[in-house]
Formats: C-alpha cells, sequence, structure tokens
C-alpha cells in the first residue's frame, strides 16, 4: 500500500523536477539577483577604495602639524588602525564580487543542456525502475541525488541568500554603506580646488584647542569602524554562510522528497525464497 501511494506521489514530482530543469523559471530569477548582489559588492569595494584613499591622505598630510612655538602632534596615528581595517575590508569586498561573479557563471555550468540531459535520464530511470519494483543499481540514487543538487543548489541558494538580505539585511547595508560612501574626514566644508591634504591643515589651524580635534577625529574614526564591520558582516553572511546553510537545506528537501536512503532493493524471488526458509 505504501509502495502504491509512493508511486502515485514520484510521477508529479518526477514531471516537477524536469519542468524546473528544462524551463528554467528559477535560473532567470537567481541570476537577476545575483548581478544586484553583484553590482552591490562592487559599489562598496569602490566606497572602501576610495576611504582608504581619504584615510591614507590624511595620514600624510597630518604629520608634525604645528601647534604653537616647538610643538607638533601626530593625529594621523589615530586613523592608522581604522586604516588598516579598511585595507582588509576592501580585500573582503573583492572576494565578495568574486563570489557573486562565481555564482553566476555556476548557475550558467550546471543550467547547461548537458547537465539537464543526464540529470534527466537518471531521474527517469530510477523512477523507471522503482514503480515497476526492480532493483535498484546502488549508484543511480546517489547519481541522480548529486545532480539534481548540483543543477538546482545555485538557483536555490540566490534565490534564498537574496531574499533573507532583503527581509533582514538591507537596512543595515544601506546606513552602513551611506556613512562609509559620503565619509568626510575632516568633517569641515573644501574650498574651491583646495585639496584634502590642505584642507586637513586648515581645519587643524582653525582651533588651536588640540584635545577637541583629536577627540572629533577619534569620534569620526570609531563611527566608521562600526559601519565597515557592520558591512563586512552582511556580506560574509550573504556570500558564506547563507549559501552553506541553503545548500544543507536542498540536501536534506531532496533526500526527504526522493527517500534516498541509500540501499538495494532486494530481488523478489530472492525475497520469497528467504521467508519459505524462515
Amino acid at each position: 500500500m505504501q509502495t502504491a501511494r509512493g508511486n502515485l506521489i514520484l510521477i508529479p514530482v518526477l514531471v516537477l523536477v524536469l519542468g524546473i530543469v528544462w524551463l528554467k523559471p528559477l535560473d532567470a530569477l537567481a541570476e537577476r539577483y545575483v548581478e544586484t548582489g553583484f553590482q552591490r559588492a562592487l559599489a562598496t569595494f569602490a566606497a572602501a577604495r576610495a576611504l582608504n584613499a581619504i584615510l591614507s591622505t590624511v595620514q600624510s598630510a597630518s604629520v608634525s602639524v604645528g601647534v604653537g612655538v616647538g610643538a607638533s602632534v601626530h593625529p594621523g596615528a589615530i586613523l592608522e588602525p581604522i586604516d588598516d581595517l579598511v585595507e582588509q575590508f576592501s580585500a573582503l569586498m573583492l572576494a565578495a564580487t568574486i563570489s557573486f561573479a562565481a555564482q553566476r557563471l555556476l548557475i550558467e555550468i550546471f543550467g547547461a543542456w548537458p547537465v539537464s540531459i543526464f540529470l534527466s535520464g537518471a531521474l527517469v530511470a530510477w523512477c523507471a525502475l522503482r514503480w515497476r519494483g526492480s532493483a535498484l543499481p546502488a549508484w543511480l540514487p546517489k547519481f541522480a541525488l548529486a545532480l539534481l543538487c548540483l543543477r538546482l543548489a545555485m538557483p536555490v541558494i540566490a534565490l534564498g541568500s537574496e531574499a533573507t538580505y532583503q527581509l533582514l539585511l538591507a537596512r543595515d547595508y544601506e546606513a552602513s554603506q551611506a556613512e562609509i560612501k559620503n565619509a568626510d574626514l575632516p568633517d569641515t566644508t573644501a574650498e574651491p580646488g583646495e585639496g584634502l591634504g590642505n584642507k586637513f591643515k586648515r581645519w587643524w589651524s582653525e582651533n588651536t584647542d588640540v584635545a577637541r580635534k583629536i577627540d572629533a577625529l577619534r569620534s569620526k574614526a570609531d563611527a566608521l569602524v562600526a559601519h565597515v564591520v557592520k558591512l563586512a558582516a552582511v556580506f560574509i553572511v550573504q556570500t558564506i554562510v547563507l549559501p552553506l546553510l541553503f545548500l544543507w537545506l536542498l540536501l536534506w528537501l531532496c533526500r526527504a522528497l526522493f527517500g534516498l536512503a541509500p540501499r538495494r532493493v532486494p530481488d523478489p524471488q530472492l525475497r520469497r525464497r528467504l521467508q519459505s526458509e524462515t
């Protein structure tokens, strides 16, 4: 009874899977989401590089700025830790950009017709043998499952990651991205034709209150650190944590749908012989 019920469920499941494989309703949507993530990572990478250039310029312009007679300070040292952090963050964003590009390439590779043909053949053979109650080769379910996971993995990962981003991560990303992109060190308006180094020197010379200047610079740097760390967390979750999670969920779902506890179906004659002996 259970076998007959399973066979009835098997046909619509097979038709659904083959429709997804050949009609590719998920692929186009997944490619669009991956392209959106790629552009997002690329924009953040560009903002990180621009911020790194600003920090380096301010550091070089702030060395030995005179304060009074025979005294000098090095306020650029305050920015050195965040400068190192931004360099590491730039490397992370480059890796995230490459990750999105690789996802797009994998969607195209595993969506190609040779993969679909091999997968369709394996699934049809598997279902036909199971429907007839014939013995299943031990390698067939494993082969079909491996191909099915490879075929659907990247679209499912892309769709799940983007959905999670839109629901939980988008607000944090947009706020932190705006702060990084519009970072201004120091926080003052530049005069026409004035470079960043000269702007910093003018800002420093406007007031001789060294403690206040250093506190303002430190506060700005601390705020930028928080936003950089938040952006790094967003992209680590979207390009590493979520893909691994959705890949595991896909594998679990495939096992649940197709009953893939890999085992060989015993031969009917051998089964009757064993029953008669007992």
